[in-house]
């Protein structure tokens, strides 16, 4: 089953080098999803650390806490940025 469609953005393939091609080609324009994926490979690298700091709370509690602390640093960037440059917003 093979079936690509650009301008609808539908996307359904068996063959994983289309799939690889698709997702190499969007990336470009579409940068939230790689923001996200980069957020969670790097929670992958806080939350261990998290969960060795403090080895009372559960694993899932140590990833909400890693996620907390990217989104907690992202923000503060983002209105340091602004607060800084506020005529490119």
């Amino acid at each position: 089953m093979k079936l690509i469609n650009l301008k609808q953005k539908v996307f359904v393939t068996t063959n994983h080098v289309d799939f690889i091609r698709f997702i190499w080609s969007e990336w470009r324009r579409q940068k939230f999803p790689l923001w996200i994926f980069l957020g969670l490979f790097l929670n992958l690298i806080v939350a261990p650390a998290v969960y060795a700091a403090t080895p009372d709370i559960e694993r899932t509690t140590a990833y909400a806490l890693g996620i907390l602390g990217l989104v907690t640093v992202g923000l503060s960037i983002y209105l340091f940025t602004v607060i800084l440059q506020p005529e490119r917003f």
